[in-house]
């Protein structure tokens, strides 16, 4: 292995340092009208965190401005990043996420999000550009996770240089700043699906990482304000389709073509991807009236689309749900 690609291998390895343990099952809820799309599409939709119930989602972090005293940062990479992170106004317009529960079923989340609740193989929702993290709801504890990530053995690998050190560090901020979720959310036990898009190409009008890597932005009507939500789409693309279809866009854009037209392709090429089944496997039905009915739909919707051996239960909650 020559320098280079021992100096990315060894920065890669850092980066899933930080990253969480992913086995198991986990949850989300949401309607009839959801579970219907997300099972007819084969999608996950993420929608933009400036769009989501918790007002302060992906930027609770930056309010602890006094979460470390100086002397406790073990890493002077991460002790900088920290310092540049709360001296900087975050606006974060380019988060996308979407929710999941990895605890037992909660009459409080029946109530807020619907009445199915979809069971995931957490490992299998992992793919390049979506990333899936647990939530932290006390300062202890994403202290404690930022300085034992900024112990991890893999910061001494010998090829990296501190420029490569500063990034990771950013990373794990950037991460910590994910996890991190006001108190009042704690009995929901979450993890995220997160995804990146740009929405403006302001910045590197010429780098193809702002169209061929960012997944391409939709917009729906807000089911009470009717303002466009943006939101992005994970799905697993089917593996012969992704075998066979090498196309890409260019590598060097050419400066006249139109920034809509490139967009417009990027959204044309997903659409036209093959899409295969999601990892779902169990969906168990809430309090709700005619829930044997429901269930008996469900069955016949996953078998329709595809599914096989997906546990379908009812909840034994005993509320009307209505």
């Amino acid at each position: 292995m020559d320098n280079r690609a021992n100096l990315i291998a060894q920065y890669q390895d850092l980066i899933k340092a930080f990253a969480d343990p992913c086995e198991g099952m986990i949850y989300h809820y949401t309607s009839g009208e959801g579970l219907r799309g997300i099972i007819e599409s084969s999608e996950i939709w993420l929608t933009n965190v400036a769009f989501v119930n918790d007002t302060t989602e992906c930027r609770a972090l930056q309010e602890e401005k006094r979460l470390f005293n100086i002397n406790e940062f073990n890493n002077k990479y991460v002790q900088e990043e920290w310092k540049q992170f709360i001296s900087e106004s975050h606006t974060d317009f380019d988060t996308y996420i979407t929710s999941f529960s990895s605890g037992e079923e909660s009459l409080d989340q029946w109530r807020a999000y619907g009445n199915f609740r979809i069971g995931f193989e957490a490992n299998k929702l992992i793919k390049r550009g979506f990333n899936i993290y647990k939530c932290f709801y006390s300062r202890d504890e994403i202290k404690d996770w930022i300085l034992q990530k900024g112990k991890v053995k893999e910061w001494s690998a010998d090829s990296l240089a501190d420029d490569w050190k500063s990034a990771a560090a950013f990373n794990l901020i950037y991460a910590a700043s994910k996890k991190y979720k006001n108190k009042y959310f704690m009995n929901e036990k979450e993890f995220r699906l997160i995804a990146i898009s740009h929405y403006t190409w302001e910045m590197y009008p010429n780098s193809p990482s702002m169209y061929k890597n960012d997944p391409p932005i939709y917009y729906r009507d807000h089911s009470t304000y009717k303002f466009p939500v943006p939101y992005v789409k994970f799905y697993i693309e089917d593996k012969e389709e992704q075998f066979n279809n090498q196309q890409e866009l260019p590598q060097n854009i050419n400066q006249s073509t139109k920034e809509r037209e490139i967009k417009e392709s990027r959204i044309k090429e997903e659409k036209n991807k093959k899409r295969t089944i999601l990892p779902i496997k169990t969906i168990l039905i809430g309090p709700m009236v005619h829930q044997k009915e429901a269930e008996i739909a469900c069955k016949i919707l996953l078998k329709d689309k595809g599914y096989k051996n997906v546990i379908v239960s009812c909840s034994e909650i005993p509320y009307r749900g209505f």
